[in-house]
């Protein structure tokens, strides 16, 4: 489990960096691997001699890590690393799990494999088969662990101290609004949604024939839905319906294809149906309006700016890890 000195909220440029993350390792390369397994599968032994080419803290870096490195971010990052910016990378991350650790930082092997096996789930794969495809790919499970496990536990020690090492300033957002060419009014202000979501239920073990049906019965209603009042009675009217109560959302909180969608679409309309686990949804705009309130453009920058900080701080720190650490090259 992870352990921390003390409990901190996270920051939204660390939440970035964590997804950033889950998007690397979840690279298409690394699932179209997963997903086209051989028959038969060569397990991935290490070379016979396998050289120590520089020992941090007392851990030694092997060639063999050096390879699997290469491979591993050739796999999910579509990078081409040479030996050196390997065994740099290599030489970080470890300086990053023994500094994290010195502040009670720690995810442990169930922790890992837990993270491992989420993975797999995330790509309708078991553990086993995951395994598989990276091993067709001449890598090893411990190679991808490892890397998960360094930036899972930097990220929360640097996250222990980001809150107080940074700061965004509405002037610097301001700032970075005019340089991007934006309207410093509007960056104040803010369109909210008055929206309820509607759900034709669908089971799923149900035919596809009953899937066509109910999206036809959509497609229907949503033709006739003129306004939320009638619309949502005639919606409740209908067989194995769900209306949900009405929810207020703003620009702010959505990505740009989906404010793109809600301004597109006139008031007492609703969204086309979707097929989703549940059934059919779509969501009727019952409201729209514009308040005062921080615009989607400047929690844009906001987030951009502690980014940055974020991704400044972790390099000041990391730097300072390397001064004070054991390296020892062979």
């Amino acid at each position: 489990m992870l352990t921390t000195a003390s409990e901190r909220p996270a920051t939204p440029s660390c939440d970035g960096a964590i997804r950033r993350l889950a998007r690397r390792l979840l690279a298409p390369a690394l699932v179209a691997a997963t997903l086209a397994l051989p028959a038969i599968v060569l397990p991935v032994t290490p070379a016979a001699a396998q050289q120590i080419l520089v020992m941090v803290q007392g851990q030694p870096i092997t060639s063999f890590d050096v390879a699997q490195r290469i491979k591993l971010v050739q796999l999910t990052e579509r990078r081409s690393l040479n030996q050196k910016q390997a065994l740099d990378e290599l030489i970080d991350e470890r300086l990053k799990i023994f500094t994290a650790e010195r502040y009670g930082i720690k995810a442990d092997d169930d922790e890992v494999n837990k993270m491992f096996a989420q993975m797999a789930s995330r790509n309708g794969r078991t553990v086993e088969q995951l395994t598989a495809g990276l091993t067709q790919q001449g890598l090893t499970p411990a190679a991808l662990k490892q890397k998960m496990r360094a930036d899972f536990v930097w990220n929360s020690y640097v996250r222990g101290r980001f809150s107080s090492a940074t700061t965004v300033r509405d002037s610097d957002i301001f700032a970075a609004l005019e340089t991007k060419g934006e309207d410093l009014t509007k960056a104040q202000r803010t369109t909210e949604y008055t929206v309820r979501q509607i759900v034709l239920v669908v089971s799923r073990t149900a035919p596809d024939s009953s899937r066509a049906q109910r999206l036809a019965e959509a497609n229907a209603l949503r033709k006739n839905f003129t306004d939320c009042e009638t619309g949502v009675a005639t919606a409740r009217g209908m067989r194995e319906t769900v209306v949900r109560e009405p929810v207020i959302r703003t620009s702010a909180d959505m990505s740009a294809p989906v404010r793109k969608i809600m301004d597109e679409i006139p008031v007492g309309q609703t969204t086309a149906p979707e097929v989703t686990r549940a059934g059919i949804e779509m969501v009727a705009i019952c409201a729209r309006r514009e308040v005062v309130g921080e615009s989607a453009q400047k929690k844009e920058v906001r987030s951009e700016l502690q980014s940055k900080q974020f991704d400044d701080l972790s390099k000041r720190l990391l730097q300072d890890a390397r001064r004070t650490a054991m390296i020892q090259y062979r």
